[in-house]
């Protein structure tokens, strides 16, 4: 089977990144107001978490095309990364690379390929062709399993740009084409069909952890330096 380069694949995806409903009824997403004011802040533009009554930028086609660079160009993007081709590489997973140094620098190459092109075709391209919006749309308030119940949905049901919720197709087929991407560039003995399904399930858990952590961690965050702020008796 040929097979692309990583590098050659890494800089493709880069270089196509512009440089400057049957499901729809079923739930809803928490409300946020599209926002028809020009005062609106243009600094939260690219993050990719909604707050609860968040007046909010909404993403033209040039904007979601440019979003998955925008995050990938976050540090902490990179912790998934990095934790995937770790843990592959501690229990000799796929990609079959081997176990030696070497074989580690290839698992990272191939876990930034794949992760670049997850948010490529399914927070860029599919968000801009099927009107969808690649960002996460926070809960904010509710019992916990209430919000982690909303949170692991979203991977199901997003939110389109006319403000309705729907099918997530962006998530569920980006996610399935970047897996099947894999196949071009894994080595052989992992450039399997049955390999490349279960890529795609597990970006969709990992998808689902993401939410999750956008859904709690500001409530973490905000007790922790709560604690640090607050005068001891």
């Amino acid at each position: 089977m040929l097979k692309i380069s990583p590098v050659l694949l890494l800089g493709t995806l880069l270089l196509v990144l512009p440089k400057g409903s049957a499901f729809s009824q079923q739930t809803s997403l928490p409300d946020a107001p599209v926002n028809n004011n020009s005062t609106a802040t243009e600094q939260r533009r690219w993050s990719s978490v909604v707050q609860p009554g968040e007046k909010f930028v909404p993403l033209n086609v040039g904007d979601k095309l440019l979003f998955p660079l925008r995050e990938q160009l976050q540090p902490i993007s990179w912790f998934p990364t990095f934790a995937s081709a770790g843990w592959s590489h501690l229990i000799d997973g796929h990609p079959k690379y081997g176990t030696n140094s070497a074989a580690f620098g290839q698992r990272l190459g191939a876990a930034a390929i794949r992760d670049l092109s997850m948010r490529t075709f399914s927070d860029g391209l599919l968000p801009a062709l099927l009107h969808e919006d690649p960002r996460y749309f926070r809960m904010g308030s509710g019992s916990i399993p209430r919000r982690g119940w909303y949170a692991a949905s979203c991977v199901f049901i997003g939110r389109r740009d006319s403000g309705a919720t729907g099918f997530n197709s962006s998530v569920l087929i980006g996610h399935g084409m970047a897996s099947a991407l894999t196949m071009a560039y894994y080595p052989d003995e992992s450039a399997k069909t049955h390999v490349v399904f279960q890529t795609w399930g597990t970006s969709l858990a990992g998808e689902a952890g993401g939410n999750l952590w956008d859904e709690f961690w500001p409530d973490v965050r905000n007790k922790l330096f709560r604690r640090h702020r607050d005068p001891q008796p």
